[in-house]
């Protein structure tokens, strides 16, 4: 299933107006940039549908708000301090480069059309002028970075394999299982749901009879998006799938076929192609990760000192008694 657009990583992209445009209660002010008490609400329920759609655990998905709600305000500061700076020193964006960057994101999430996209955005609760305004603010901060943060070069394999014996439990894998699914989803009508409980179940002894390949009686038959890859949900942690699903899957052999199992969608049967342990993987299969990772970290040393720098000589002035409580 296709990630909604406001999962994209627009992470500087906080609509803002000037002072001469206020209609309600400022929250925070940087130079003659503003962002309001229900600019600032949206922003926050955009974060909160975000991390509910991405977060199956309830603990966890609260535990994300919290930090969000703490993070937030600093944030905003952040954004509001680099369109400023941008402001400063002439750094603008073109018509041209956000169509660009719209195309890149349309390739990068397999959309080949605007029907597709505007669909895209109206699950986010987003318009396509928000969305172009996001990715305008977006490509305003990378040159912004670009030009006033310094280069870091790459560390060299030695120091990434000191680095990797150093910490390499932090990159262990999980237990995992390669599976392939056939779901029968439960229909609307509930007089119906007898004859696909029973369709579920006849596909599940259809699977079993020795020769028979589950891949392609999934693509003929799933009704789950993976048909069209022969059932395959490829390699699935421990604790990823829903309790009852997990529990069987992971207390089956590989080549065992499951179910099928009930759940509120539908009626699931999974095929277990191979089970792997909790392992650390080898240095060169995640050396180009240990690469990303110590640059991410460096750019965010980088980023910290540079914003702490500009908020040295900026006019900003913060309203708490204005936040909305969402």
């Amino acid at each position: 299933m296709k990630k909604t657009l406001i999962a994209l990583a627009l992470t500087l992209s906080a609509t803002t107006l000037t002072a001469g445009q206020l209609v309600e209660a400022i929250v925070v002010r940087v130079g003659d940039r503003i962002v309001t008490r229900t600019q600032y609400a949206a922003r926050l329920r955009d974060g909160y549908r975000e991390i509910e759609s991405s977060t199956q655990n309830a603990q966890e998905a609260a535990a994300r708000k919290e930090a969000l709600r703490k993070s937030l305000l600093e944030d905003i500061v952040g954004e509001l301090l680099l369109k400023d700076r941008a402001d400063r020193i002439g750094i603008t964006v073109t018509e041209q480069e956000v169509k660009d960057a719209v195309t890149r994101l349309k390739q990068q999430y397999n959309i080949s059309n605007d029907e597709q996209f505007n669909e895209s955005l109206k699950q986010s609760g987003l318009t396509r002028p928000e969305m172009e305004n996001r990715l305008r603010d977006s490509l305003i901060s990378s040159k912004v970075f670009a030009r006033e943060l310094r280069s870091r070069q790459e560390l060299p394999d030695r120091e990434l394999r000191e680095r990797y014996d150093r910490e390499k439990e932090r990159y262990r894998l999980p237990e995992r299982a390669h599976l392939r699914e056939i779901v029968v989803l439960k229909p609307e009508s509930a007089t119906m749901a007898g004859v696909a409980s029973q369709r579920a179940t006849d596909i599940a002894t259809r699977v079993r009879t020795a020769g028979t390949d589950f891949s392609k009686v999934a693509g003929e038959v799933s009704e789950s998006g993976t048909k069209s890859v022969g059932g395959d949900l490829g390699e699935i942690a421990r604790g990823e799938l829903l309790p009852d699903l997990d529990k069987a899957v992971f207390a089956a052999q590989p080549g065992a076929i499951i179910g099928p199992i009930e759940t509120r969608s539908g009626w699931h049967i999974l095929k277990v192609e191979q089970r792997l342990p909790s392992e650390v993987p080898a240095f060169e299969s995640i050396k180009d990760k240990l690469r990303k990772d110590v640059g991410e970290e460096a750019f965010q040393r980088d980023l910290e000192a540079y914003l702490s720098n500009l908020r040295k000589d900026a006019f900003i002035q913060i309203n708490e008694q204005n936040l909305p409580t969402v």
